[in-house]
């Protein structure tokens, strides 16, 4: 990683609030049982059940392991560890207080849903209450930090480029295997990609006005 840093992101405060009121609606949506909530999860749920094979489903089963709470941990020891070890604390502080706040709120809101998981056979194990999904919340938190890490930290565009799409694709792939699987609603996979999307731009948020504030001294 480069010492020089730009920001990637101005004014991050206009996007936090527009991601925050759609994950509030959303989460009104689902808590209220809203027949559009029903009609989204179906139609998603028909169109994947329509296209099950055994090598998928094996392959789903890998994938969903990855985006494991203890493999998200892991992963966010890690990286904020290599982050610490190249002198670049607020993107090491940015990293893990996002990563525990973000999955301690998703705990939090299980327990005030209380949604039940789908009834249907669970093609793995999994406990505890549905929306929103913890698997699409801590990846979508973990690789969004690494976005914005990547952009304020990596100056080549085609290394920059390619980090970033992976961050992009990981939680959609995650959060594809948790409804391939049957653990979760669909509904439960987007809220979770918008509450840890929220939880990246309010950690970014800090980051940012903290930084203006260290330079304007």
């Amino acid at each position: 990683m480069h010492q020089t840093k730009h920001v990637p992101l101005t004014h991050p405060e206009r996007p936090t609030l527009v991601v925050a009121s759609l994950f509030v609606i959303w989460t009104l949506l689902v808590s209220s049982s809203s027949p559009l909530i029903r009609l989204f999860d179906q139609a998603i749920i028909h169109f994947l059940d329509n296209h099950q094979t055994q090598g998928l489903i094996q392959f789903t089963r890998a994938i969903t392991d990855v985006g494991s709470p203890k493999s998200a941990t892991f992963l966010t020891i890690l990286c904020v560890f290599i982050l610490l070890a190249y002198r670049h604390f607020p993107e090491a502080t940015f990293m893990a207080l996002t990563m525990m706040v973000g999955n301690g709120y998703s705990w939090l809101l299980k327990q005030l849903v209380q949604r039940p998981r789908p009834s249907v056979q669970h093609l793995v194990y999994a406990g505890g209450y549905s929306f929103p999904s913890g698997h699409s919340i801590g990846s979508a938190s973990l690789y969004g930090c690494l976005f914005i890490i990547f952009l304020i930290l990596i100056r080549r565009s085609l290394w920059r480029r390619l980090l970033c799409g992976i961050c992009l694709f990981m939680p959609l792939l995650i959060g594809y295997t948790r409804i391939y699987l049957h653990v979760h609603f669909p509904s439960d996979v987007l809220g979770g990609w918008l509450e840890g999307i929220l939880f990246v731009l309010i950690g970014y948020c800090l980051l940012y006005y903290l930084s203006l504030v260290k330079h304007s001294r």
